[in-house]
């Protein structure tokens, strides 16, 4: 095992409790809460926001701000590996892992074809490093069956005293599924969760189709193939794509070498995350449109862009 990989793995070992909940206390129904991310233009967590300095629209109309504060609630993340078996992206989920223990608990899902779970939730060092350990090399193959994994994750995260995260690691080739973009938006909506996608640069959506005769029959068979691998492709953008930006994540493509980094800039953004309630208005519903954003220049803030309950 390289020694930047063992040495990370080794880091985890340790047993360490999750911080108090810090979960806020019974509160109005119609104050919601809302979890955000504030960065500067070189992807740097921002620590020092102040209240007055963000602005929330539901509905297109403005509401009032009744609380933002430094995330206290801890972790729920689902981390989803479509790595093709090669043991890609071991190292860097090391490091994400060990910088986001005592904060966080883990689910870890390897998807070379099927989902397998190689961890249920916990952020206890050494079933961490157990499960790590399982995704290094173990055979190469592609058609991972990603959408039917993000949909599970959707059901899987979700936890009333824990900021639920997903976050999907991939090389592509993934496997055509029957599961629509929208179907799986909504659930992700539903969930409350942030999803977070790095995708290996070039990452192709499905697996290409097997080669064909040239019979009308075959050429029928071909073109079928085709459309369904088309709309396989379209429904995965849509969900890595328009999914991830709406839940208030991202979708990042990176060469092989940067994987590690992208993985260090998601972990400090949910460790210095805000937590903002503000006060909402009667006739609102799940799926309205929701905004938030800074009076405070040179700053992005990612944000869940539809009221979820």
């Amino acid at each position: 095992m390289p020694h930047a990989l063992a040495s990370s793995i080794a880091g985890l070992v340790a047993l360490v409790a999750l911080a108090p909940s810090g979960a806020p206390g019974k509160q109005d129904q119609r104050t919601r809460t809302v979890y955000v991310s504030v960065t500067d233009k070189n992807g740097t967590a921002i620590t020092d926001m102040q209240a007055d300095e963000f602005e929330v629209k539901e509905a297109g109309k403005p509401r009032e701000i009744a609380r933002a504060s430094a995330a206290t609630l801890p972790l729920r993340i689902v981390l989803l590996v479509a790595d093709q078996g090669t043991g890609a992206f071991q190292l860097g989920l090391a490091r994400f892992m060990q910088r986001l223990l005592g904060h966080a608990e883990f689910q870890l899902v390897s998807v070379i074809v099927q989902p397998e779970k190689l961890t249920d939730f916990s952020h206890e060092g050494r079933d961490l490093s157990a499960a790590l350990n399982r995704l290094g090399p173990r055979g190469r193959e592609r058609g991972a069956q990603l959408m039917e994994a993000i949909q599970d994750a959707t059901r899987d995260v979700q936890h009333d005293d824990r900021r639920p995260v997903i976050v999907v690691m991939r090389l592509g080739g993934e496997a055509a599924s029957s599961i629509t973009g929208d179907d799986v938006r909504q659930q992700l909506r539903r969930s409350g969760a942030a999803l977070y996608v790095i995708s290996a640069a070039g990452a192709q959506g499905v697996a290409p189709p097997q080669a064909t005769g040239t019979d009308a029959v075959s050429v029928q068979q071909g073109h079928l193939r085709d459309s369904e691998l088309a709309e396989g492709a379209f429904n995965l953008a849509q969900v890595l794509g328009d999914g991830a930006q709406e839940s208030g994540g991202r979708h990042d493509q990176v060469i092989a070498t940067t994987h590690a980094k992208a993985l260090e800039q998601i972990a400090n953004e949910l460790l210095h995350q805000y937590e903002i309630a503000y006060v909402s208005a009667d006739g609102v519903k799940p799926g309205d449109k929701l905004s938030v954003s800074s009076r405070r220049k040179g700053v992005t803030v990612r944000a869940p862009s539809r009221v979820s309950m």
